[in-house]
């Protein structure tokens, strides 16, 4: 069995989607593959069991049980206090037992490589203990280089290989630079940039709602994808064409811009976050019905409303909508045959 930790150098750097693509397409090129989450956070219940959502997706799309090792079942803090490591660590030891008769077993590992550390079980702990080799995903940013050579002093061989993920156009010139100058020199093979999809980092509606605990005021024809959120400051002259460029947007403003909110359902906004407590006028209201575009009530103002939604852009729950997305993205950005070398498969 051939074992690859897929490790992250902070949290929500697009690990998860990585790692079940990566699963899904050596499924496809015939190898018995196995999933295991060591540390969930995202956790749900499911009858008497707790479930991380990630690893749950997991067993559904690649027909496991037990995807995840250990489960977050209280606030961390008192996790920490309460739990035995040497359990812990067993949990992890048992869980990769069970599937010890697939050819591969992708671990996917902790929010970020040193979550789990007063523990014993964050990545570079679980790396040691179960004597497997290390693919380190990074979320792009200028700061990527550094955060990936720290890694490595930690991993040392075990680490040598990198998956960038979420790189702007405009950044793509720099990728060969940092591959050949810098990465390279710390004994680290780049084998996929992946580029930004707001697809993957946007929300739902139905998201969108939950996040605010916002009210229907018209419930949407379907749920629709929102890729970004405009701010209805703007003067109802330079709206329309400011709108009208804009793709895949919710617009958030005081339920009293009926006008600005009707340029907004006329040009295609996915949703309407009226603020304030402030329904908008019922023509407006009646338009969007028509329209089938969803119009929420928040009662808190516009400012708190923006911020609990971008807090939450990038950082939702992996849907096999989204997950088959991510595989398209993985299959035209990474090196399967460096991966499948550096598995030596």
């Amino acid at each position: 069995m051939k074992k690859l930790l897929i490790s992250s150098t902070e949290s929500f750097a697009g690990k998860s989607g990585i790692a079940l693509s990566l699963a899904l397409i050596l499924k496809d090129n015939g190898y018995d593959v196995g999933y295991l989450k060591t540390l969930g956070i995202n956790t749900i219940r499911l009858g008497d069991r707790i479930c991380d959502e990630d690893a749950k997706l997991a067993e559904d799309v690649l027909g496991l049980k037990d995807a995840c090792a250990i489960a977050l079942d209280r606030p961390y803090i008192d996790f920490v206090v309460s739990e035995d490591p040497e359990r812990l660590k067993s949990l992890v030891r048992k869980r990769l037992e069970y599937q010890s008769e697939k050819d591969v077993i992708l671990i996917e590992g902790s929010p970020n490589y040193l979550v789990g550390a007063s523990l014993g079980i964050c990545d570079i702990n679980v790396a040691k203990m179960l004597d497997c080799k290390v693919l380190m995903v990074s979320k792009f940013s200028d700061f990527s280089v550094d955060k990936i050579i720290f890694a490595k002093r930690f991993f040392e061989d075990r680490l040598q290989k990198v998956i960038l993920n979420q790189v702007t156009g405009y950044k793509k010139s720099y990728i060969d630079i940092i591959s050949r100058d810098i990465l390279k020199k710390h004994v680290l093979d780049l084998i996929g940039t992946i580029p930004k999809d707001l697809a993957l980092i946007g929300l739902k509606v139905s998201e969108i709602a939950e996040v605010i605990n916002g009210k229907y005021l018209v419930r949407p024809e379907k749920d629709e994808n929102v890729e970004q959120i405009l701010v209805g400051v703007m003067k109802i002259e330079t709206a329309l064409s400011h709108l009208k460029s804009a793709r895949n947007y919710a617009l958030i403003t005081g339920g009293d811009r009926g006008d600005l909110i009707t340029v907004a359902i006329e040009s295609g906004a996915k949703c309407i976050i009226a603020t304030g407590n402030f329904e908008p006028p019922a023509q407006v209201l009646s338009l969007a019905e028509r329209k089938g575009i969803a119009v929420l009530l928040a009662k808190e103002d516009t400012a708190t409303n923006i911020s609990r939604i971008q807090e939450k852009f990038g950082r939702m729950r992996m849907t096999k909508e989204k997950l088959y997305r991510m595989r398209k993205l993985v299959e035209e950005n990474i090196s399967l045959d460096e991966l499948l070398g550096y598995l030596e498969l």
